[in-house]
C-alpha cells in the first residue's frame, strides 16, 4: 500500500461480526471483516488499520505495530465488564504510518489524559535528589508522596500535595485507592509525580502501579532513586562490588522470606559478549528456560534499546556493549514506549505518550547536530513556528514516518506550509 494514501483507500479491519457504529470514521475508509489473526493481516497490509475491543489487545503488540487511538464508542461490544476498557475499542496501526496516526488522533481520547512519573526521592536527605526528579517536582501539577522521604524537600514545590503513605500498622491509603488516586489524576491531564523513597522499582510496589497504570492506557514514565542499598553501602564505606572479592550483590525483602519465598529476579552487567556462557550456567543451575530475559543496551541513553527473550534463546540474540540482562518473570512487563523528540524548553510539560527526549539536552550530549539520529524517534515536537524554521534548516527533508506534533494553529500552518500535511498534528498550546 502506499505510505500516504488518500483517506478513500484506507481499509480498516475488525474481527468481531458485529460492528455498532459505522458512522464513527467521518471520513471515507472501507471496513472489512477479518477471518482468522487480524494482526496479521495488518502486517501483510490487507488492511490498513484495525479496529478491535481494549480488552483483547495482547500484552505486547508485534514491534512494528502500535496502539494509533484508544476510544470511548463501543464499535465492538466486548462482553466481560470485569476488564477496565471493557467499554472501549482501539485502533491499531503500523508504526511507521505517521499519517494514520495523525488521522486517528482526532478519536483518541489519550489526548486528553496526562502522564506519570513514579519518581524515586533517594533513601535518606533531600540532597539524594536527582535533577530529574527536581525538574518533574517543579512542573508537576500533583504530587503523591509517601513516608519514607525528607518530607521538607516538598516545601519548594507549588503542586498540589496528596500524602499516600504505608507504614506497618498505619495505612493511610491502601494500594488499590493509591492505584486509583493516580489513575484519576492523570485523566485531568495533569503532570502526576508519584514520590517514593529510595528507587520505586525496589521493594516500592512501583511495578503494581506501573502495571494498573499502563493496562488503563495511562503513559507512565519511571525516574529511578538513589535506593536504600546504595546510600547505606555508601555511608558506611562497603563496597557492593569488589573484583576477586564480590561479584555481585543480591536483594531481598525479609517480608517476601517471611511470607514464601519468590524467584529471584537476577541482573547481570558486561554481558554481551558472554550471553553464551551465561546461558549455559543459568540451564545448569535448573532455571526454567522459558523465564523471561530483557537485554537492554546502553541503559539510560538516548539510544538505548530492550530485546525481550528467554533463557532459551538469549544466545540468539546478536547485541553489542554495554549490555545489561534483567533475567526473571519480572521482565515479561517491558512495554516498548514511543521516543519523541521535543524542540521545546520544558520537556516536563509535554504530555505525548512516550519517552519526551529534548533536543538541547540531546545537542548538549552529542558533538554536533549531524550526531543525533532522528530515526531513534517516532515523532517531533514543535512548540514554535520558528523552531520548524530552524529544525528544518539544521536537518533538512523529515521522514514521514514521523508524527509532526505541532503546539498551536501558527506552528501547525508552517508545517502544513513547508508540505507536512498528512504527518502534522495540531495540539492544544
Amino acid at each position: 500500500m502506499a505510505s500516504n494514501p488518500d483517506p478513500v483507500h484506507i481499509v480498516i479491519g475488525y474481527s468481531k461480526h458485529h460492528l455498532h457504529d459505522r458512522a464513527l470514521f467521518s471520513f471515507p475508509c472501507v471496513l472489512m471483516l477479518l477471518e482468522g489473526d487480524p494482526f496479521q493481516a495488518l502486517l501483510d497490509g490487507k488492511v490498513d488499520a484495525l479496529v478491535i475491543p481494549a480488552a483483547d489487545l495482547p500484552d505486547r503488540l508485534p514491534a512494528s505495530l502500535e496502539v494509533a487511538a484508544l476510544i470511548t464508542q463501543t464499535i465492538i461490544q466486548y462482553v466481560d465488564a470485569s476488564h477496565p476498557l471493557y467499554d472501549k475499542n482501539v485502533i491499531v496501526v503500523k508504526n511507521d504510518r505517521a499519517d494514520l496516526k495523525v488521522l486517528f488522533a482526532l478519536l483518541d481520547i489519550r489526548q486528553t489524559y496526562g502522564k506519570v512519573y513514579l519518581t524515586g526521592a533517594g533513601a535518606g536527605g533531600r540532597d539524594y535528589l536527582t535533577i530529574r526528579a527536581d525538574s518533574l517536582l517543579r512542573n508537576a501539577d500533583v504530587i503523591f508522596y509517601d513516608d519514607l522521604i525528607d518530607t521538607g524537600l516538598l516545601d519548594f514545590y507549588t503542586a498540589e500535595k496528596i500524602f499516600v503513605g504505608k507504614r506497618k500498622g498505619r495505612h493511610h491509603a491502601d494500594q488499590d485507592a493509591i492505584n486509583q488516586q493516580l489513575y484519576h489524576a492523570a485523566l485531568k491531564k495533569q503532570v502526576v509525580v508519584r514520590l517514593k523513597g529510595g528507587d520505586p522499582l525496589i521493594f516500592g510496589r512501583g511495578g503494581e502501579e506501573m502495571a494498573y497504570l499502563q493496562e488503563r492506557h495511562i503513559d507512565v514514565e519511571i525516574v529511578a532513586g538513589v535506593s536504600a542499598v546504595q546510600s547505606a553501602a555508601a555511608s558506611a564505606g562497603i563496597p557492593l562490588t569488589l573484583r576477586a572479592v564480590s561479584g555481585g550483590v543480591t536483594l531481598l525483602s525479609a517480608h517476601n522470606a517471611l511470607a514464601g519465598s519468590t524467584d529471584p529476579t537476577l541482573v547481570y552487567y558486561m554481558c554481551a559478549s558472554r550471553l553464551n556462557e551465561l546461558q549455559r550456567t543459568l540451564k545448569a543451575e535448573g532455571i526454567d528456560p522459558q523465564i523471561p530475559v530483557a537485554l537492554v543496551y546502553k541503559a539510560g541513553f538516548v539510544d538505548e534499546s530492550v530485546t525481550l527473550t528467554t533463557i532459551d534463546s538469549m544466545h540468539l540474540q546478536e547485541q553489542a556493549s554495554p549490555l545489561l540482562a534483567i533475567i526473571g518473570r519480572t521482565a515479561s512487563l517491558y512495554r516498548r514506549r514511543p521516543k519523541i523528540l521535543y524542540t521545546g524548553t520544558e520537556p516536563c510539560r509535554c504530555l505525548l505518550p512516550g519517552k519526551i527526549v529534548s533536543l538541547i539536552s540531546l545537542k548538549n550530549q552529542a558533538n554536533s547536530y549531524n550526531d543525533i539520529d532522528l530515526s531513534l524517534f517516532s515523532g517531533i515536537a514543535f512548540t514554535t513556528p520558528e523552531q520548524v524554521d530552524s529544525f528544518l534548516e539544521i536537518f533538512g527533508q523529515i521522514s514521514s514516518r514521523l508524527v509532526l506534533y505541532a503546539y498551536g494553529k501558527a506552528t501547525a500552518e508552517k508545517l502544513r506550509e513547508k508540505g507536512y500535511n498528512a504527518t502534522t498534528q495540531e495540539l492544544m498550546p
